[in-house]
């Protein structure tokens, strides 16, 4: 059996879990001001090589044109809408090429709204998704529910079919994500509005607080299972956002309490090595607040980390498992013979007892000329002989006994 034979082929997206196809995406004109397009192009920097080196064969599908923040006096409720949707049509058809080969798509966004590209784009591959969104805000705002108009605060709003219709109709068959499959994970902040809105959804929620009393491991398999994630393609959305500003540059200014990056690790461990592992996405991070790049040295490291978890569960067990096979095994019907006996024409030894001896290859040999000469020989030396001939019967009993393991355990199936 080969290694892609062990892929369950129920997640569609992962048939090869060795490749993976980068891309970026330099927007900033969903965001409140400019800023987050220059994010990318810092952590492209930050990964490097690293991808390759854990194993992956890496395709660079490279950047699309920047698409910064403006002014959108005649959009008021939501600024800058059509420019963010074009960026979004662009990214989905990059997204669209690698999911048809079937390599996992790594998104570095600007702003948050890239999610949508990236499930879009999976797809047309996948009936369904699931969706694990770690940010601080639920993002649940619309252009009737606003303040600001800030097209990225309505992403998750877009997802489920409830934003601005420009966006909302980016995929054809709204909603991209039903409600009960997406996660909102490591919530801090939520507005009025935000508040509101989750009262009247069927999309889960993990606040801060409540990963933090339940554990982080036990939060995180709680939605995983809420995603039906074992069992059905999903994707990863990170938002930087929802780190503090104190442990991690890059950040927005003055971001409080957030999730700590060890919590992150430990819930991204959780998720990445599933075979339904379907595609990642971060957003959200500005070089500008983290000057000496240590905030994207750390972004690198979970992302980087995360994937080699998932190389490791789904490539080296499938290629180790090849190298292992025996040239050859015994057949299922064999196996089951060996355990009855009937290879050898007799019942196997009973537990307990010791084998026979084999006998003598010259008393189980028809006689040679030599000993037919010998007919003479006295009777005290031809009887041994024939009492050695006739134990030689009992001898093959033990031959079935050798085709069993010898830690008493069944012979493997082929």
């Amino acid at each position: 059996m080969s290694w892609k034979q062990g892929v369950d082929l129920t997640a569609k997206l992962i048939r090869h879990p060795d490749q993976l196809a980068l891309m970026g995406a330099p927007t900033s004109a969903a965001a409140a001001a400019a800023g987050l397009e220059r994010g990318p192009e810092a952590l492209r920097a930050a990964i490097g090589t690293r991808l390759v080196e854990v194993g992956y064969q890496t395709g660079d599908a490279g950047d699309l044109p920047a698409e910064l923040f403006q002014p959108d006096p005649e959009s008021p409720r939501a600024k800058n809408v059509r420019a963010a949707l074009g960026v979004l049509e662009a990214l989905r058809l990059r997204v669209e090429q690698p999911a048809k080969s079937h390599a996992f798509p790594l998104v570095l966004g600007g702003d948050s709204t890239v999610i949508l590209a990236l499930v879009a784009g999976l797809r047309r591959q996948a009936p369904s998704l699931g969706l694990l969104h770690i940010g601080r805000h639920a993002d649940l705002h619309t252009p009737v529910f606003t303040e600001d108009g800030v097209v990225e605060a309505m992403t998750v709003s877009h997802l489920i079919g409830q934003g601005a219709p420009e966006l909302v109709r980016f995929w054809k068959e709204p909603p991209l994500i039903r409600e009960p499959d997406l996660v909102l994970f490591g919530l801090v902040e939520s507005d009025a509005i935000d508040r509101e809105r989750l009262s009247t959804t069927a999309v889960g929620r993990f606040p801060l607080e409540r990963i933090r009393r339940e554990g982080v491991r036990a939060a995180a398999e709680t939605a995983r299972e809420r995603i039906r994630a074992p069992k059905r393609d999903f994707v990863v959305f990170l938002d930087v956002a929802v780190f503090s500003s104190a442990e991690m540059p890059g950040a927005p200014r003055g971001a409080s309490d957030g999730l700590a990056l060890a919590e992150a690790r430990e819930t991204l461990a959780c998720f990445a090595t599933l075979p339904t592992f379907a595609g990642l996405a971060v957003a959200g991070y500005d070089p500008a607040l983290d000057p000496d790049r240590r905030g994207a040295a750390a972004i690198a490291d979970l992302i980087v980390e995360a994937l080699a978890s998932r190389h490791t569960a789904l490539v080296q067990p499938k290629i180790e498992q090849v190298e292992a096979e025996p040239a050859s095994q015994p057949s299922a019907a064999d196996a089951e013979r060996a355990k009855s006996g009937e290879l050898s024409h007799q019942p196997a030894v009973p537990p307990g007892e010791p084998e026979a001896k084999p006998a003598a290859a010259d008393a189980t040999e028809p006689r040679s000329a030599t000993a037919e000469n010998s007919s003479n020989a006295p009777a005290a030396v031809a009887e041994p002989q024939a009492q050695t001939a006739g134990a030689s019967g009992s001898s093959s009993s033990s031959d079935s006994a050798d085709l069993a393991p010898s830690d008493g355990s069944e012979p493997a199936n082929s």
